[in-house]
């Protein structure tokens, strides 16, 4: 198994590519902060178990929403030529992105042959969002609008709820450093040293990839939302593959739920219109508390078991057979 990592000059995409069992080859779209591997960093060892993995790393100064797309689409035709199944695997605004890549191609007349979908947290349109996000979002968009208006002030303002997202993702980071500097150089002798030395590891990732993104690529980043057509307008399903739906508990302080998109794909008589083969899942941890938004880092465990359970399910469908050394390999991880 090796990976790589190279681009699609139009979009300004990096992708990294893992190579796994067959037959499925699963393509990761993140959420806006953090984005790239570190996203998908916990599930990789359960995806790799089922098939190739490809994840995105967005553009830091630009966000082409037509070429990102064109881009994803020509990775998944690259995909079924070399006759990997393609699953799309989109996390909060990288669901969004996966909905629009889905519709774009119905749209044509040339349904994406998906084997699966999964969402995550998906956010379909700005008008999902929460009261609180949509007070930060709105002064961005606005000030974008007008003739000489300053989008990077009210930037600053959405720049400091991005950081706050980063901060409780990675909330865990001292407690990392104090375990290395408590247990010493032989530190990483020893699994609690070595699983603090990894974790310090994701958040210095995490951190330097909110730190490379300039005020303008960050608004890019947010007025590329606006352009989210969402199931607007949708007649008939958007796509008969098998679609597993993953929500945090803790959704709305970062969702409205009974947004246009989110009320409809949260619930099952009304997700099934959407995406006929959906299963849907409320994810709490394992002593039963809430799970927030998108939270694959630090609620690993609480998402991979339905995930891990619906990939088997999806395995048998495509008469993969999910061999014993499979399922070995794709044991759920110690919280």
């Amino acid at each position: 198994m090796s990976s790589a990592r190279n681009g699609h000059a139009a979009a300004g995409l990096s992708f990294s590519r893992l190579r796994g069992a067959a037959p499925f080859h699963f393509l990761c779209l993140p959420g806006l902060v953090p984005d790239g591997p570190e996203t998908f960093e916990r599930q990789l060892r359960m995806l790799r178990a089922f098939g190739s993995v490809v994840t995105v790393s967005y553009p830091d100064h630009a966000f082409d929403l037509d070429a990102i797309i064109a881009a994803l689409h020509d990775e998944l035709e690259r995909a079924l030529q070399e006759e990997r199944k393609p699953v799309l695997v989109g996390l909060s605004v990288g669901g969004g992105i996966a909905l629009e890549v889905i519709r774009r191609r119905l749209e044509a007349g040339k349904p994406l042959p998906l084997a699966g979908i999964v969402l995550i947290s998906p956010l379909t349109c700005t008008a999902d969002l929460s009261p609180l996000l949509s007070r930060l979002m709105q002064p961005i968009i606005a000030e974008s609008a007008k003739e000489g208006g300053r989008p990077d002030i009210a930037q600053e303002r959405g720049r400091q709820l991005f950081k706050s997202l980063v901060t409780k993702a990675t909330e865990q980071v001292e407690a990392s450093h104090d375990i290395l500097r408590w247990l010493g150089p032989f530190g990483l002798l020893l699994p609690q040293g070595y699983a603090a030395w990894r974790e310090k590891r994701i958040i210095e990732r995490i951190q330097r990839t909110f730190e490379r993104v300039p005020p303008e690529g960050a608004v890019a980043r947010v007025l590329a939302l606006t352009r989210f057509r969402g199931l607007a307008g949708l007649k008939g399903p958007l796509s008969e593959a098998p679609t597993l739906i993953l929500w945090g508990s803790k959704e709305r302080q970062t969702l409205d739920m009974d947004g246009p998109g989110t009320g409809r794909l949260c619930r099952p008589d009304l997700a099934y219109k959407v995406f006929p083969q959906v299963e849907i899942h409320w994810i709490y941890d394992r002593q039963g508390g809430e799970v927030p938004h998108a939270s694959l880092l630090r609620h690993a465990p609480a998402f991979n078991g339905p995930w891990l359970r619906w990939l088997r399910r999806l395995a048998r469908a495509h008469h993969a057979g999910v061999l014993r050394r499979l399922a070995a390999a794709a044991r759920v991880p110690a919280p």
